[in-house]
C-alpha cells in the first residue's frame, strides 16, 4: 500500500506533528537545564552576597558593589528633612558610598569629624549631622563650626544631641591646635565643609592630616570654587600663601603619586587622590603601607 505523501495529506500531517512534538521535547529538555543552571546560580550568588552584606545605620550593601552603597547613601540623606545639598546641589554620594560607607560598616566605632555645621545654609544648620545620625550610629561624631552662637543655638534645640563640638576658625592655626586637644585627634575620618578660602581649606590639612589615622580618609567638598574671587586670594595663614590654589596643590599631589615621587614630607602617606565633581578624598596608607615609605 503506498501512502499519499503531498502536503495536506494524513502521512504529511502525522509526519509534521511528530517532528513538532520531538522539537518540543528538545526545547522543554534546554529550558529545565537553564532553569536549573539559573536557579542554582542565583543561590550560589545569593549565598555570596549574604556572606558580604554589610550594615550601615538600618541599610545593608553588598561589600564591594559601591553602586548599591551609593544609593544606600542618596536613600538616607533624602529621607531626612531639610535635605542636606550634599545630594542635591552636588552629588557627594558617589565619593561617601565608595568610601566613608565601606570604612564605617568595618569600623562601626570610626571618630569621625566634620567641618561646617550649615549654619550659613538657607535650610539651616544640622543637616548632614542628622544624615551622619542615621548612616553612622556608633561612630564618634564630632563637628566643628566658626560660629559659636549658632552650635550653642543648636545645642539648645537638641541637634547636636550626641554630637562632640568644636568652635573657631579653621584658618587659625592655634584653633586647630585646639581642636586637636579638646578632641584628642586620632580621626578615621575627616570632612572639610567648612569655609571655602582657599587658605582655610588648605591650613586646615595641613594641620589635620597627620591626625588621620591609618588608613583613614580625609574629603575635602565644594573644590568648585577654588578659582571664585570670592573664595581665593583673599586670606592667608602662616602656612598658606595667599596666591594658594587648593585644587593646583592637589593636582601636584596626584602627579607624584603617578610618577611614585614624594610631594614632600608631610603628604608621603598618602595612599590615593580620588575626585568627583566638585570634591575629593584623600586615602592614608595602612599601618602596613607606611613601613614600606
Amino acid at each position: 500500500m503506498v501512502l499519499e505523501q503531498s502536503p495536506g495529506s494524513w502521512y504529511w500531517n502525522c509526519r509534521k506533528a511528530a517532528g513538532l512534538l520531538g522539537l518540543s521535547f528538545f526545547v522543554g529538555l534546554q529550558l529545565i537545564f537553564f532553569q536549573f543552571q539559573l536557579f542554582g546560580n542565583s543561590a550560589t550568588t545569593q549565598d555570596r552576597d549574604k556572606n558580604n552584606v554589610e550594615r550601615v545605620g538600618d541599610k545593608e550593601f553588598v561589600r564591594g558593589d559601591n553602586a548599591n552603597a551609593e544609593k544606600v547613601f542618596l536613600r538616607a540623606a533624602l529621607s531626612e528633612k531639610p535635605v542636606t545639598d550634599k545630594v542635591t546641589d552636588h552629588h557627594y554620594e558617589i565619593m561617601y558610598g565608595q568610601f566613608l560607607m565601606p570604612l564605617y560598616a568595618s569600623k562601626p566605632n570610626m571618630k569621625f569629624l566634620e567641618i561646617g555645621l550649615g549654619c550659613d545654609m538657607y535650610y539651616g544648620p544640622g543637616a548632614s549631622v542628622a544624615l551622619w545620625k542615621k548612616l553612622l550610629p556608633l561612630a564618634e561624631l564630632w563637628e566643628a563650626e566658626f560660629d559659636g552662637e549658632c552650635v550653642k543655638k543648636s545645642n539648645a534645640e537638641g541637634k547636636l544631641e550626641g554630637i562632640n563640638t568644636l568652635t573657631g576658625d579653621q584658618m587659625n592655626v592655634d584653633t586647630l591646635d585646639e581642636w586637636i586637644e579638646k578632641s584628642g585627634g586620632g580621626f578615621d575620618v575627616i570632612i572639610d565643609d567648612g569655609g571655602h578660602q582657599q587658605c582655610q581649606i588648605w591650613t586646615s590639612l595641613q594641620k589635620l592630616w597627620p591626625e588621620v589615622k591609618p588608613g583613614g580618609l580625609y574629603f575635602i567638598e565644594d573644590l568648585q570654587v577654588s578659582r571664585h574671587r570670592a573664595y581665593s586670594g583673599q586670606v592667608s595663614s602662616p602656612l598658606c600663601d595667599i596666591s594658594t590654589n587648593v585644587v593646583d596643590k592637589l593636582q601636584e599631589m596626584m602627579n607624584a603619586i603617578l610618577h611614585r615621587a614624594v610631594y614632600n614630607d608631610l603628604f608621603k602617606d598618602v595612599k590615593f587622590i580620588f575626585c568627583q565633581r566638585d570634591a575629593c578624598v584623600l586615602g592614608k596608607k595602612t599601618a602596613e603601607e607606611r613601613q614600606s615609605l
